[in-house]
């Protein structure tokens, strides 16, 4: 995805746990504050945990957004996929946007870490140093949760799958606009905001 524009400014950057995940391009682009645009309409590239909890988070302060994400199937296991450990942190994240009950469902509460000696198959536990114990479940399970959420708050969150975005340009006929291009050569004007929240893949 490209950004054609010399106004980046870093918006996102999220701490899940003991991962950190980093979005590749985790920053918007525009010309005004949010504040000052009367509808602001942010386009979120990426339904991932990072891209699905920007679109909560605006939607509870009223920001109409709509998240492009270019897998059209659910997230399954595969190279991409991977155990994920919330500490309290990833934890106060999920709860502010009203995902924790639900990852706490299905995830599993973690007191110890155990680590496999690949050569002598040897099996070590080392125990949490927090008091709380930290929350485990893998990505696919994290995304389903988190989008459950989301697509709940239709009024205001819309989620397209199969759209990737190959990138972003200002919208020469409107000041301080943005205009998405997507993969298929569709393009979708009118953005005030585009947050880029691709994932690290």
């Amino acid at each position: 995805m490209r950004f054609q524009n010399n106004n980046a400014s870093l918006l996102l950057s999220l701490v899940l746990g003991s991962l950190i995940v980093h979005f590749s391009l985790a920053f918007a682009i525009h010309s005004t504050p949010l504040q000052q645009h009367a509808s602001p309409r942010v386009i979120v590239i990426g339904g991932g945990p990072g891209g699905l909890i920007v679109s909560i988070l605006l939607n509870n302060i009223g920001i109409n957004t709509t998240v492009l994400e270019e897998a059209r199937g659910p997230d399954e296991w595969s190279s991409k996929s991977y155990a994920m450990s919330l500490n309290e942190r990833g934890k106060a994240a999920l709860d502010r946007a009203g995902c924790l009950e639900s990852a706490m469902r299905v995830g599993n509460e973690k007191t110890c870490s155990y680590f496999v000696d690949g050569i002598t198959g040897d099996i070590k536990t080392i125990p949490r140093r927090e008091d709380t114990p930290s929350l485990g479940l893998s990505r696919p399970l994290l995304v389903e949760c988190i989008e459950g959420v989301a697509t709940d708050l239709s009024s205001r969150v819309t989620l397209r799958k199969g759209a990737g975005c190959s990138h972003v340009t200002e919208d020469g006929g409107e000041p301080g606009l943005l205009r998405v291009h997507l993969e298929d050569g569709a393009v979708i004007s009118g953005a005030t905001h585009v947050v880029g929240a691709d994932g690290k893949w």
